[in-house]
């Protein structure tokens, strides 16, 4: 008994409807609180080699930072400094994703959807839990790994360039020194 084709037989293929793949809530969670967290660490590193002080952790020194960025005519700088504020932009959402619990609900479709909830700091907190789609999340995923790539390699770049980091060195005029 053949279990082959004969080559006068047509195979049957079913037609189905492919759906996308579902986003795995706690992989894509670690994934953006990942790239956010590269992007923080550059910036820590850049901190520390402009001697800025970290004290109170990486970002202690952020707004003086983004203020030599600005100052200095550098387009490099200038650019590392919008990547920087669209970081800083997206702020609140990371520290919603840090401490959200994170589940899978489904609408009458059969959509799936991420919700993410917050429980409050304190009786006045009014963060929102949030409903996110898989484009939402795949978005954010992009945004989040597109500055952290980009901010490190910009601050990389930045720190191979001696006279420029000897410039960004120098205390904004009107501060007090340390």
């Amino acid at each position: 008994m053949s279990y082959g084709l004969l080559m006068s037989e047509q195979p049957t293929f079913a037609a189905f409807e492919i759906q996308p793949d579902p986003v795995e809530p706690f992989d894509w969670l670690g994934r953006v609180l990942t790239q956010f967290a590269v992007a923080e660490r550059a910036i820590g590193q850049l901190c520390i080699a402009l001697d800025l002080p970290i004290d109170k952790g990486p970002l202690s020194s952020l707004q003086t930072l983004c203020n030599r960025l600005y100052r200095s005519s550098n387009k490099r700088c200038q650019t590392l400094l919008k990547r920087i504020e669209r970081w800083r932009s997206f702020r609140p959402l990371r520290h919603l994703l840090a401490h959200a619990s994170i589940m899978v609900v489904h609408d009458n479709a059969g959509n799936s959807f991420l919700l993410t909830r917050h429980l409050p700091l304190d009786r006045y907190d009014v963060t929102p839990d949030r409903l996110w789609t898989r484009d939402e999340c795949q978005q954010l995923l992009k945004v989040a790994s597109s500055d952290g790539r980009s901010i490190t390699d910009q601050i990389r770049n930045l720190m191979q360039t001696p006279a420029l980091m000897s410039a960004l060195k120098q205390p904004d005029p009107g501060s007090s020194p340390g």
